[in-house]
């Protein structure tokens, strides 16, 4: 008998499960659980993704049993509470646990199953605390489908140490790295990498062997399977470099624009375009056919270089804000844009230039920064009281004195424009809120009235 915790079938299961790309195919595959030398691993292959859990030390001598992933799914649970596995017969097993105290047993086809796990590469390297987050951002930004590129594979690129993935229209690298081979590998665009379970260990180490590149943190390892005939593009070739204009993105300027990209117009049109609106300061634009076009103006956020205007996916664009990058490069309105920080460059494709939205005097406009203040009124003066003595002319060394600035400190003209039209839009927005509470009150009014004539058709009269 072997005996594993509830929560470790949950935890092999759910990693098991996101070996995956894209959707599960065929029957899931049974789960080797063997002690041997007194300890307890649990493996199994998915997709040609082979994954492996140390389980720790357990007494007892050597055995194994082929587990299916349903008895997991069936005992799984959030506890320490074991799990018995045990044989019942010849290709017969028995599953035992505890649920709420409640004793629970379950049968199962126990085949016998010798698998092993892949070869443990010879060499790793020291831990890459940013390695499994960077290979579960770039399996995101893979492809999902084979193409005459293997866009749905992820690139480690050996010598230069860097996790690359692309799906054609927007690419994704994370940098730097220092792998222990000097190739490059195209491996699976797995999810696994993104589980609570091996998401954000900072101990990931990473090996090399003919097949697979295999990697470890904590009790976990998983062996990618090298794709040795794939064809990968070269992404750093078609990042543009050179003269660019370059924004630097504020943090609470990033905060705002994520708040408000899911609401601006032209969500549903083909590529979701925003525009971004660089001329001496930064913005992002949208609108749409009938819609009222809408700006985010990011006030806090520095522009250098000449004025450029560019469309591009509102999706790449939040997914480039939320990875951390606080520095974009625009190059001109026909080649990608390449947004870096936070450990990564993304590269996105620009859309047609018929998609650019440019400025408009009605476009409803969200602020990053604060509202100016109003100017503070004056403090009112004591009454005049004539002095006595006349007072000495003020020296001027022959050159005219300044004259007094005005009562109640100095007038900014476009200070006050600007807090003119901040509450010009927000009694705008106030006045779009009233006219709809008039029209749904209006129409249950209408609604009382037709229900109240109906009523009163029906004679209904008291006996």
């Amino acid at each position: 008998m072997i005996s594993i915790r509830r929560s470790t079938a949950r935890s092999v299961r759910a990693v098991a499960r996101a070996c995956v790309a894209g959707r599960p195919r065929g029957p899931a595959p049974d789960v080797v659980v063997r002690r041997s030398g007194g300890e307890v691993t649990l493996f199994a292959v998915v997709d040609g993704v082979a994954v492996a859990f140390a389980a720790g030390p357990q007494p007892g001598p050597d055995e194994a049993h082929a587990v299916p992933m349903a008895v997991l799914a069936a005992a799984e649970g959030g506890g320490a509470d074991p799990v018995e596995l045990s044989l019942v017969a010849a290709g017969r097993g028995e599953a035992r646990w505890a649920d709420r105290g409640v004793p629970r047993s379950l049968a199962f086809d126990a085949p016998d199953d010798d698998a092993a796990p892949p070869a443990v590469p010879d060499v790793w390297s020291q831990p890459q605390p940013a390695l499994l987050a960077a290979l579960h951002e770039c399996g995101r930004a893979a492809g999902r489908e084979p193409a005459r590129f293997a866009l749905h594979r992820v690139q480690l690129r050996g010598a230069a140490g860097q996790v690359v993935g692309t799906d054609g229209k927007a690419a994704l690298t994370a940098a730097v790295f220092a792998f222990p081979f000097a190739d490059d590998a195209l491996v699976p665009a797995v999810p696994a990498f993104g589980t609570k379970d091996l998401a954000g260990r900072a101990d990931a180490r990473v090996g090399r062997t003919g097949d697979h590149v295999a990697l470890t943190a904590g009790p976990w390892t998983v062996w990618l399977p090298v794709d040795a005939a794939g064809r990968y593009p070269d992404v750093a070739g078609v990042t543009p470099r050179g003269p660019a204009t370059v924004v630097g993105l504020d943090d609470i300027d990033a905060l705002a624009l994520l708040d408000a990209l899911p609401g601006l117009p032209g969500g549903t049109e083909d590529g979701r375009p925003v525009t971004l609106d660089l001329d001496g300061t930064a913005a992002v634009r949208a609108g749409g056919p009938g819609e009222r076009a809408a700006e985010v103006r990011l006030s806090r956020s520095p522009v250098a270089g000449p004025a450029v205007r560019v469309a591009l996916d509102r999706g790449y664009l939040a997914r480039a804000v939320r990875l951390g990058c606080r520095t974009a490069r625009v190059h001109g309105p026909l080649k990608p844009v390449v947004f870096e920080g936070g450990g990564y460059a993304f590269v996105a494709m620009t859309l047609d230039a018929t998609s650019v939205v440019g400025p408009a005097a009605d476009a409803a406009v969200v602020r990053t920064d604060p509202v100016p203040a109003a100017p503070t009124p004056a403090k009112s003066s004591p009454p005049f009281t004539p002095r006595s003595d006349p007072m000495k002319p003020t020296e001027t060394n022959g050159h005219s004195a300044d004259p007094p600035p005005p009562a109640g400190g100095t007038f900014d003209p476009l200070a006050e424009a600007e807090a003119l039209r901040a509450v010009l839009a927000e009694g705008a927005a106030r006045a779009a809120r009233l006219v709809a509470a008039l029209r749904h009150r209006k129409r249950e009014q209408k609604a009382l009235t037709q229900a109240w004539s109906s009523l009163k058709s029906l004679n209904l009269g008291t006996e």
